[in-house]
């Protein structure tokens, strides 16, 4: 039996609470419904998050302003407008390519954690070639990163790619203090990435929490400083360099769809498939390691804001769910390349995804208090008080 089917065979037969409006369900270990068996991601996605955005306008004024904005800060001795993030995926490509298209000086920033597929890089590369357009890679150091990774997938936690995405946090504001850029662009989105819990994904700015996974790997602390974001770095950079983070997808009715058409078409981008899975490591994280070792499918959240979304209608999310994520994968290629590059054998990474699952509240964290600082800057900017920390 190959690997793809022993997963099959070992899927568990679901019989978890799903949300009766979306697709949600109590592989979230914290989440809750009301009286008529909704839950409180979608409540908390129609009315807060999605109505702190502009995704319902027809139009891409708003964006068009800001982006003129920006151009009349310019500063003459500056060669970039802005710095934006990419990965080689549909969100981050689309961002800098709207950008460059308003005539904004573009200084990517590519963070580098060796696990780019080829699409990635392909993505990348026609992204770079257009004018207007800087590139900048960040390399992270391998061996000491593959010791982190190895760290959390044996932490039992479900998010092994907290490391990647501290890395990231703490690399874009980096370079723009370098090239005295006060402007960040992210490709980060409200209509597609709206719903995630935090059971799923615990926010890495909380540093107790980030201490603690290491203590008990036995790894020292120094390890991680390289690729550190806590609450402190971030608000370094928010208040002493005052750097600010704007997110230009919110300002439009953004279909995805529709963006991967249009980069195709502009720049031959080839679509990596499912989200995020430009990375190796992520389409591993997404599509095999959550599935089987914390039983939860990442495709939920995408598909439960695409029906708060009218996108697609919860009969069809079911249909698609019933499909394990891993289907389309060759199995045995991803576990044989993921273990031979953290220094596994196939059998100890299978043994790993098998052992018993935790979670964030497993380990020693500043959940409330972290939230309770972030919330009162989310106040005075006119936002609506959060139930997680993104800050």
């Amino acid at each position: 039996m190959n690997l793809k089917n022993k997963l099959t065979s070992n899927a568990p037969n679901r019989s978890y609470k799903i949300c009766k409006r979306c697709v949600m369900d109590t592989s979230d270990k914290w989440i809750s419904f009301d009286d008529e068996g909704i839950c409180n991601h979608c409540k908390d996605f129609l009315n807060k998050r999605l109505k702190e955005s502009v995704t319902r306008v027809d139009n891409n004024s708003n964006l068009e302003i800001f982006f003129e904005n920006i151009k009349k800060q310019r500063k003459r001795y500056t060669k970039h407008d802005v710095v934006v993030g990419i990965s080689g995926g549909v969100d981050s490509t689309m961002t800098a390519y709207l950008a460059q298209k308003a005539g904004l000086r573009v200084l990517t920033v590519h963070m580098d954690n060796c696990w780019d597929s080829p699409i990635a890089s392909h993505n990348i590369n026609q992204l770079i070639s257009l004018p207007g357009i800087d590139y900048h890679a960040e390399v992270l150091e391998w061996n000491n990163f593959k010791k982190i990774q190895r760290m959390m997938i044996e932490s039992g936690l479900p998010d092994i790619e907290l490391p990647t995405d501290s890395a990231l946090n703490i690399v874009i504001p980096k370079i723009a203090v370098k090239y005295n850029i006060k402007t960040i662009l992210s490709g980060g989105n409200i209509q597609n990435e709206g719903i995630l819990p935090i059971s799923w994904m615990y926010n890495t700015k909380d540093s107790l929490y980030v201490n603690s996974i290491l203590k008990k790997a036995g790894l020292p602390l120094s390890i991680f400083s390289p690729i550190k974001f806590g609450m402190r770095q971030d608000l370094y950079y928010r208040f002493y360099h005052l750097i600010k983070t704007f997110y230009p997808l919110n300002m439009i009715k953004y279909d995805k769809e529709q963006a991967r058409e249009t980069l195709k078409k502009e720049l031959n981008w080839k679509n990596p498939g499912v989200n995020h899975s430009e990375s190796f490591f992520t389409r591993f994280c997404q599509q095999i390691y959550q599935p089987t070792r914390h039983k939860m499918d990442y495709r939920r959240a995408h598909l439960a804001q695409d029906i708060c979304l009218n996108r697609i209608s919860r009969d069809e999310a079911l249909e698609e769910l019933k499909i394990h994520p891993w289907e389309n994968l060759d199995v045995d290629f991803h576990l044989a390349f993921i273990a031979h590059k953290l220094d596994y054998t196939i059998e100890e990474l299978t043994t790993l995804m098998n052992q018993p699952a935790l979670w964030y509240k497993d380990y020693p964290n500043r959940e409330k208090i972290i939230g309770y600082i972030y919330n009162i800057y989310r106040l005075i900017r006119g936002k609506s008080w959060a139930h997680n920390f993104w800050g």
